[in-house]
């Protein structure tokens, strides 16, 4: 008979906190919801109360590592309603006015590891649970927030991901029919254009690039050849698999068709760019395997390797 209340007793005491301590996160969910801006018809987690949540921090000068990825890359609406229960006692320490509200000050400091905030920026220290609760919440324009969001994604998206570069090559390797011809310095110049679309993990986008070749014969029966190929070429992204170098190092790779001064062909390689900083210039190391169909007949092959350095608009 003890041993039954015993354990009716836990089991209710456990109840009776989940409730209470359910209540206390909703509470917290709606101080959040106030001071971001986000209406209290509309999802907390979507993607537009995600960029909300990004322009709050911009206003503040805070950079957060953990939303880096994006919306989509973080997991979607379940990554950021992990985030924000995770960090809530954080976030209500930084955006809220407090006067009196129950915050753990020691999970609020354990959450802002993550946080960088610049030296302007002071966070609010928080304050010890007290019996009443009474916040003052600053004043927010929900349409000053969605006209900010609009102004970023419009400025972004207009030249964002455009690369003008160029470079200088070197071929490695000839087709038999090329094999003894003599091959000079060659030049490049490339274009990535800023717009494209996602298929699965791949952010695909078009580009232009225009090379010169040079095969020159010291044998009386081959043909030299000097000229160039252009086309348009297809860039598949491949840094969001290849994570080796992080976000500073751009690993791309592309295929089109080209036409040459002396017939078409085929062209595939790689770019590998290395941002510098926040500077927008990147330097370049990529590597050209073309084939040509000669308008005489016959086919070859070379391929190339460059060293060159490009604009950046990220």
């Amino acid at each position: 008979m003890n041993r039954i209340l015993i354990y009716t007793n836990i089991i209710l005491f456990g109840f009776i906190y989940g409730q209470d301590s359910t209540h206390v996160n909703k509470n917290k969910i709606n101080l959040l919801r106030n001071a971001i801006g986000i209406i209290p018809e509309s999802d907390l987690f979507n993607n537009e109360s995600f960029n909300l949540l990004l322009v709050k921090f911009d206003s503040l000068g805070i950079k957060d590592e953990q939303l880096k990825d994006g919306f989509d890359w973080g997991g979607g609406e379940a990554g950021f309603e992990a985030y924000i229960n995770n960090n809530i006692d954080t976030l209500l320490s930084i955006f809220v006015i407090v006067e009196e509200i129950i915050i753990d000050k020691n999970e609020a400091i354990k959450q802002s590891d993550s946080l960088m905030v610049n030296d302007e920026v002071k966070v609010l220290e928080t304050i010890q649970a007290v019996n009443n609760l009474s916040i003052k919440i600053p004043n927010v324009d929900k349409n000053t927030n969605e006209d900010k969001i609009r102004q970023s994604e419009s400025k972004k998206s207009l030249l964002s991901g455009l690369r003008i570069g160029g470079g200088l090559g070197k071929v490695l390797i000839k087709g038999s029919s090329l094999s003894s011809s003599t091959s000079y310095v060659e030049s490049s110049f490339n274009i990535r254009f800023p717009f494209g679309i996602k298929i699965g993990p791949f952010l695909t986008s078009l580009g232009y690039e225009s090379s010169n070749y040079s095969f020159s014969s010291s044998i009386d029966t081959l043909d030299s050849y000097y000229g160039s190929g252009s086309g348009v070429l297809i860039n598949f992204d491949l840094s969001k698999i290849l994570k080796i170098g992080g976000e500073k190092l751009v690993k791309e790779f592309v295929i089109g068709s080209q036409n040459y001064n002396h017939g078409t062909g085929l062209m595939a390689g790689y770019n590998i760019n290395l941002l510098l900083g926040s500077l927008p210039f990147s330097i370049s190391v990529s590597s050209r395997f073309n084939t040509m169909n000669f308008n005489m007949g016959g086919t070859s092959y070379w391929a190339s390797f460059y060293l060159g350095m490009g604009i950046d608009f990220l």
